[in-house]
């Protein structure tokens, strides 16, 4: 099975559109296996309406073993008409659809996230890898409604988010509708420290261990949140999470779960790390303590599904894509998402 292309849209996210004027679109477009990328082409309507190469630096993806991966960015400005979806497509492929979330809500929830304090730029890195405020504050929003398609119209009262960081998850459900139950949990006293401080509003903040229990009651959440978090512990650790999981949601509630998966494994994992990947299914690099970003674990989807083997419905997003084309922007980079039931 040839894997599928390396690709990221950085701008425009859907609630800085404003039609009839020029945008920036940012980029990644890379092949891992096939022919390469040179190009990434604009399409309306089936008509192909702009094109731009896919050839500047990318620093981000420089270090990874691929032809091109440290010339694979695009960046042109386009105009956009309101109207029919944009497509956008490389080697006849499509790679990312356009299609507007509902106009009134997405600028309602944007203009509330806007309003809340920002992290500073390390606590962002800390986080999230590159410590940009404008691209945390876009996926703030663009977590919403990604979070929501790959929940499937569930409703949404409380929500547990474990290795919450500075709470950008929690930010979009909060700015949706003020009046849900949110709860966050880090093992980073200081990022608690600071979401108290800042956003006391939001949710109640709480520093946690690597490993549970919580003090929270029984059957009291409809969604717990584990983004980049499982791939950062031992198996023992996954396996008493999941535990608790399963004793804090509420029938009918769900767990969004991203994982490392056959992607970060090809890109990563070498020698005898990639030998034991391919034979088990599972690896772990403890380069680090539990929990921090220097222990390091990656999942087959095989071995993920016998992981969550006790939850009643399991479902896997590759690279935390819901429906092809790809329509919304992931929460956690290009790793795998499971929704648990």
């Amino acid at each position: 099975m040839t894997l599928a292309p390396i690709f990221v849209v950085d701008e425009p996210h859907y609630h800085r559109i404003r039609f009839g004027e020029p945008h920036r679109f940012l980029g990644i477009a890379l092949a891992v296996e096939g022919p390469a990328i040179d190009t990434v082409e604009i399409y309306r309507d089936g008509v192909r309406v702009f094109e731009a190469p896919s050839d500047l630096p990318c620093a981000e993806l420089a270090g990874l073993r691929i032809p091109r991966a440290a010339n694979c960015r695009f960046d042109f400005r386009m105009t956009v008409e309101r109207g029919a979806p944009y497509e956008i497509r490389a080697n006849g492929e499509t790679l990312f659809r356009y299609e507007m979330p509902d106009e009134a809500r997405l600028q309602r929830v944007a203009a509330a996230a806007a309003a809340k304090p920002l992290p500073d730029a390390g606590q962002i890195a800390v986080t999230q890898g590159i410590g940009n405020p404008e691209t945390y504050r876009d996926s703030i929003v663009s977590g919403l409604f990604t979070l929501e398609a790959l929940l499937e119209g569930n409703t949404i009262r409380n929500v547990l988010d474990v290795g919450c960081g500075t709470g950008r998850l929690l930010i979009g459900w909060h700015c949706d509708d003020p009046s849900r139950r949110l709860v966050g949990v880090d093992i980073d006293a200081a990022l608690i420290s600071w979401n108290r401080e800042h956003l006391g509003d939001v949710a109640r903040w709480e520093v946690g261990s690597v490993w549970p229990p919580l003090d929270l009651p029984d059957a009291s959440q409809d969604l717990i949140q584990f983004a980049s978090v499982f791939t950062h512990l031992p198996l023992d650790c996954q396996r008493a999470w999941l535990s608790e999981v399963r004793r804090l949601l509420r029938p009918g509630g769900s767990a969004v779960v991203s994982l490392h998966g056959i992607l970060y494994a090809t890109l990563l994992l070498d020698g005898e790390a990639r030998a034991a990947f391919d034979r088990t299914g599972y690896h772990e690099i403890a380069g680090g303590a539990e929990g921090g970003s220097g222990f390091g674990t990656f999942h087959a989807p095989s071995f993920a599904r016998q992981l969550f083997a006790d939850f009643a419905h399991v479902e896997h997003f590759e690279r935390g894509i819901v429906g092809r084309p790809q329509r919304h922007f992931p929460i956690a980079s290009l790793q795998d998402v499971w929704v648990l039931r």
